[in-house]
């Protein structure tokens, strides 16, 4: 009997053994997976976090909301955390990062965000339409000058050497197409082109190295007959659809009902906008050009004022469209942001061909003059880095520098519109 009593109470303690084994086994089991649900949660709610701050970063830029003064910022999303950096403009993007954080658990992720651009490409310090190229007396090109129209020039006037030693040359992509002398010719100081000549007929001009022409009268021997003249080559901006789309974004950013006027010596930003009519800065007003404005009346800089592109911008360049004329005259300043490459292009649709749709006088300076329908007029002392239009006329004492940099030039819509995300990542 006793022997019987032991042996049920060693099955019995045999078994509340192993009974106690299964059930710690299954408690650790949930407690385990429980610590993985748990992971799993505060993870996903780390990620929320983090992709929330994206997001807000995104939008603040999007929206040309104040940014922070400093960086990481913080975003409180429910019960998690981000802290989120946006990096500044470099060429034309900006890194937004974003680490979520919940309960010790970190996850992070980037976004880069990316300006829509239009990139363009001026080989010439002056490229001419139709109209053909006239330099007053003592006016000069410091650049290479493409013409699909006559080249005229006068006394002491010349086609020189940019910066940098690079010789300053003249092509005229034109039958009949000719390089010639308006006034002082053959006195002591005649006009002259510092390059090569690439022309049918050459009078009176004063060429320094090679003259490639079929005809030459006073202009030295040729060094190579010329045959035909070169291919006649677009003006960079010919597409109107493209032009239309500077407007259409202009436009999208909201409509400036009649005239807009920047009361002097004030400063005001300005951007994505249609002005249904002129647009003037005069009087030590200073515009600062935050995105694309379409202007459908004239356009007035004068009288000390300041246009120049937002900071924003960085190393990219902007616009300002206007279907009527655009006058920049008396000392007033035209420019980009302030980085290298950026510039401010000035265009005009005009199509009245008997006067000029744009006007650069009286020591105004300027980076980028645009039209194809008409001309462009630089005149007294007015300075600027390039130039592009059916006709083009430099009056006494202007002058025009040519740009290295201006052979690839990223136009932008502006620091708040016109960007797209590239990429959207976790890296973390």
């Amino acid at each position: 009997m006793r022997e019987r009593g032991f042996v049920g109470l060693y099955l019995a303690v045999v078994v509340l053994v192993l009974m106690l084994g299964i059930i710690t086994s299954i408690a650790f089991g949930v407690l385990a997976q429980q610590r993985i649900i748990k992971n799993t949660v505060q993870s996903a709610r780390a990620y929320a976090a983090a992709e929330s701050g994206l997001e807000d970063g995104l939008l603040r830029l999007h929206n040309s909301l104040t940014l922070p003064g400093a960086y990481p910022y913080s975003l409180e999303v429910g019960s998690a955390q981000a802290q989120i950096t946006i990096s500044p403009l470099f060429f034309g993007s900006r890194t937004v990062t974003s680490s979520g954080n919940s309960l010790g658990r970190v996850r992070i992720a980037e976004a880069v965000y990316e300006i829509k651009a239009t990139d363009a490409e001026f080989f010439f310090g002056a490229h001419v339409g139709e109209g053909g190229l006239e330099l007053g007396n003592q006016s000069d090109v410091l650049g290479n000058v493409f013409s699909n129209g006559d080249v005229s020039l006068g006394n002491n006037a010349g086609i020189g050497t940019i910066f940098g030693g690079i010789s300053g040359s003249v092509e005229i992509a034109k039958v009949g197409g000719r390089l010639y002398c308006t006034a002082g010719c053959g006195g002591a100081s005649p006009p002259f082109v510092n390059g090569n000549a690439t022309v049918d007929i050459c009078e009176e001009v004063l060429i320094v190295n090679d003259l490639n022409a079929n005809t030459s009268n006073g202009c030295g021997a040729i060094d190579t007959p010329l045959g035909a003249p070169p291919a006649s080559i677009p003006l960079p901006f010919d597409d109107p659809a493209l032009i239309q789309g500077w407007k259409d974004t202009a436009a999208a950013g909201g409509t400036i009902t009649g005239d807009y006027t920047v009361p002097a010596f004030t400063t005001v930003s300005l951007g994505r906008k249609k002005i249904t009519g002129n647009l003037l800065v005069d009087n030590g007003a200073t515009l600062v050009v935050t995105g694309t404005l379409w202007v459908v009346g004239n356009i007035d800089v004068k009288n000390d004022a300041d246009v120049h592109l937002d900071a924003g911008y960085g190393s990219t360049s902007g616009i300002i469209v206007a279907d009527g004329k655009i006058l920049l005259d008396n000392n007033s300043v035209s420019s980009g942001s302030g980085q290298a490459g950026s510039y401010l292009m000035y265009l005009s649709t005009s199509t009245d061909a008997g006067s000029e749709a744009i006007a650069l006088k009286n020591n105004a300076q300027a980076d980028i003059l645009y039209t194809n329908n008409s001309t462009i007029l630089i005149d007294n002392n007015a300075r600027l880095r390039e130039v592009a239009g059916y006709g083009i006329r430099l009056g006494n004492n202007a002058r025009l520098v040519y740009e290295i940099g201006l052979q690839n030039v990223t136009f932008v819509n502006g620091t708040g519109g016109g960007w797209e995300v590239t990429s959207w990542k976790e890296i973390e």
